[in-house]
């Protein structure tokens, strides 16, 4: 009950952020439930986007294809990846819209955000390290 308290908090408060930014790089909706329905398919779109994306730089790193998974590549897709859904939500639905000017300044603000905020993250073993191969044995 508490975890639930917890992270839906913070849900609401990361999605009125997003709402005040929108809001001001002119996000447009006919009804309020069309404004809880574009965040519904945003967040329920947008997470496990981020987290597809995230694992594959990881994996990218571990097999020695790129140097770093916080690099330019993390960058460009958590720049991409809200722009691309905002994108195809705008297109989908008729009851909300945002210009093509508000989609890329939100994808950018949340793209440098949440890039700086994996600044911090640990390194994935790289394959034929020890560390990798402890992972392997287990």
């Amino acid at each position: 009950m508490i975890c639930t308290l917890i992270v839906s908090i913070i849900l609401i408060v990361f999605t009125s952020l997003e709402f005040l930014i929108l809001k001001i790089l002119g996000l447009q909706y006919e009804s309020l439930w069309s404004l809880l329905l574009f965040f519904l398919v945003y967040g329920m779109s947008e997470i496990p986007t981020n987290l597809f994306l995230s694992a594959c730089l990881k994996a990218l790193t571990t097999l020695d294809l790129i140097q770093s998974h916080t690099g330019l590549l993390a960058l460009f897709f958590h720049i991409a990846s809200p722009f691309i859904v905002l994108n195809i939500i705008d297109s989908l639905m008729t009851s909300v819209s945002i210009s093509q000017l508000g989609i890329l300044l939100f994808s950018l603000v949340t793209g440098l955000v949440g890039w700086l905020s994996i600044q911090q993250d640990s390194h994935p073993p790289k394959r034929g390290s020890k560390e990798f191969e402890a992972y392997e044995k287990r």
